[in-house]
This record gives C-alpha cells, structure tokens and sequence, in this order.
C-alpha cells in the first residue's frame, strides 16, 4: 500500500483500487481552493496507473463532504467576474467526467452541495445510514452545478429532483436507496468494514472487462452530453456568485458568522 497525506485529503493505493479521502474534518470535509488542486493530482494520478481498476472517493470523519468551502479567506481566492478563470470545482468535475476508471463513492456520511452532485456522475455508490443527501443551492441564491440539473432527473425522477435542486430539502439515504441513488445503505458502525469489504471484492473483477465496458456505459458520446450540461451551469452559476442579492446572502449566512 502506498498512502500520501497531503494538506486536506488523503490517497492510498490498494491492489487495484486508489483511495482518496477527504481528510478536513474540522470544517465537514469542506471542498478548499486547495483541496481541489490536491484532488485534481489524485484523479490524474489514478487514471494514469495501469495496475487500477476503481477509484474509491470517501470522507473521514462524520461528513462525506459539506460542500464549496464559503469561509472568507477562501472567498478573496475567486474572481468570478474574470471570464477565464475557472473554479476548483469545475476542474474536479472536468476530471471526474473524464475518469476511466470505476468511480466508487463510500458515501459516510452527509453529502451536501457539490459534495452530492459529484455523486451524480459517480459509476456505484453506497452509503451510511448517517447520510443524508441536500443540494439547498436556492436557499444561498445560486443555481444548481455538478451537472444535477439534468443529472439527478435522470436517476431519481423529476419531482424528487425538483425537491432537491429548486426547494432544498434533504434526501434520506433510505428515499436515497428507494429510489436508486445509492446501491446499500450500511449501518454506521459497519460502514467502514462492510465499504472496505465490498470494494477488496470488486478490485478482483477482471480489470480489461470491466474499464471496457465502462466505456460503453459512459464513454465519448456520455461524456460530450454531460460536459455540454456541466458548461452551461458553470456559466450560469458564474453570473449567480456575481449577482448583488446572492453576495447579500452568502455574506450573510457565511461570512459575518465567522467574524
């Protein structure tokens, strides 16, 4: 095994899965400027090595991830009037889509904001009866990213992603599970063992066979049809970070808080 710490997740080579852990429990494993550079190296170097058939995407501690990182030092790190920068987590998103390896989320614990829209691209996941799945994007004045508004429809149905996506309410992991979001739902004192167990047993399926036939399931065409949706929104959410009554909000529920 070849584990690397670096600022806030981890990466772990075993047999023929690489692990990364978002490792910044102190702030709900929330997504930094940092961070994303960190995971955007981990994707690459995953995709890279030939020995690898998963990529397995986890947390540590209580939370899966609670999402874009609104602290006020990380907001001073974003132009989003600048037309050619390109936030950290449209780059994540870029690497994901563009992943061949099997994309496994060990979901365990809640999952909020990008944090649950990165799942909608994931190939397999299962989760902790501590999840919880919410995407309250209206409630701090922005739009939907990760590709959810066109995502999250396809696999959970229009209402419920109505429910998500326009009204902000939460999605248990039982409703999660009912409706085809995650595979299993593991009790949270087993998760770690059950999670580790599941994925020692899929590292072992022939690895030719199975990147193959990810390409079918989600290859070039999936990939131009779910980039043309992730564009759009990276678009529209650049003009919502900007508008007056979002930044009224953000300052408010974020920022002020903190000083």
């Amino acid at each position: 095994n070849i584990l690397k710490s670096k600022m806030a997740i981890r990466t772990e080579v075993k047999g023929a899965a690489y692990w990364i852990t978002f490792d910044n429990e102190k702030r709900k494993n929330a997504l930094s400027s940092q961070m994303y550079i960190e995971l955007c190296q981990a994707m690459d170097e995953a995709n890279a090595m030939e020995e690898i058939l998963v990529t397995v995407i986890t947390g540590s501690g209580e939370y899966f991830s609670s999402g874009k990182d609104f602290s006020p030092e990380e907001a001073g790190k974003v132009d989003y009037k600048n037309l050619d920068y390109e936030l950290g987590g449209s780059r994540f998103l870029r690497r994901i889509i563009g992943h061949t390896k099997v994309i496994i989320g060990l979901v365990n614990g809640p999952a909020i904001g990008i944090g649950c829209t990165m799942l909608g691209l994931f190939d397999y996941l299962v989760c902790s009866d501590s999840a919880y799945f919410l995407t309250p994007f209206t409630k701090i004045g922005i739009t939907p990213e990760g590709t959810s508004s066109a995502v999250f429809e396809r696999i959970i149905g229009t209402s419920n992603a109505t429910e998500m996506l326009l009204f902000g309410e939460a999605m248990s992991a039982k409703k999660a599970l009912d409706c085809g979001f995650v595979s299993h739902v593991f009790p949270k004192a087993e998760f770690s063992q059950k999670a580790g167990a599941l994925i020692e047993k899929l590292a072992k399926l022939p690895k030719h066979s199975v990147i193959a036939s990810k390409e079918l399931c989600r290859g070039q065409k999936w990939r131009r049809d779910i980039l043309s949706i992730h564009n759009e929104e990276s678009d529209r959410l650049r003009k919502m970070f900007v508008h007056e009554d979002t930044i009224k909000i953000i300052e408010s529920r974020y920022q002020k808080a903190k000083m």
